[in-house]
């Protein structure tokens, strides 16, 4: 892995004292998932370019943002995180969108730095469904099963 996303780095990105201890082995573990696969998205020349440290601050940035976000999704999935109160305009609890905005604005960042396939990928479609419709069981359908 060319760029280096520490643990520390994700505890200050995602507001958590560097003295706590409590989620450095799900931070370790999210690196190590996460990192590789985002490596992969980016274009070799781009992160290989060890020589451009604007660049290599950049894609770290955008990781970095990216691995900060799923992390603090991750702790609003938790029993209990996801609790807020709202009183008027006022709205006391978890900001579950934070994390989510996160992950968006880091993909932002790597979007001009992404392999040529990336384009493919940016564009999901479904091209049919069958919501609208029930399912009608006949002897004739089930001939085919």
């Amino acid at each position: 892995m060319a760029i280096t996303i520490t643990k520390a780095e994700i505890k200050r990105k995602c507001m958590i004292p560097i003295s706590d201890t409590t989620y450095d082995s799900d931070i370790d573990a999210l690196i190590a998932e996460m990192q590789p696969g985002i490596e992969y998205t980016i274009a070799d020349a781009y992160l290989n370019d060890a020589g451009n440290s604007r660049l290599q601050a950049l894609l770290k940035l955008g990781m970095l943002e990216i691995m900060s976000g799923e992390f603090i999704q991750q702790l609003f999935r938790k029993a209990g995180a996801s609790e807020s109160l709202k009183i008027g305009s006022l709205t006391v609890g978890a900001r579950p969108q934070y994390g989510a905005k996160l992950i968006e604005q880091g993909q932002s960042r790597l979007r001009p730095f992404r392999k040529a396939v990336d384009d493919l990928a940016d564009v999901t479609q479904i091209a049919s469904t069958t919501e609208d419709m029930d399912r009608i069981f006949t002897s004739d359908n089930m001939r085919i099963w």
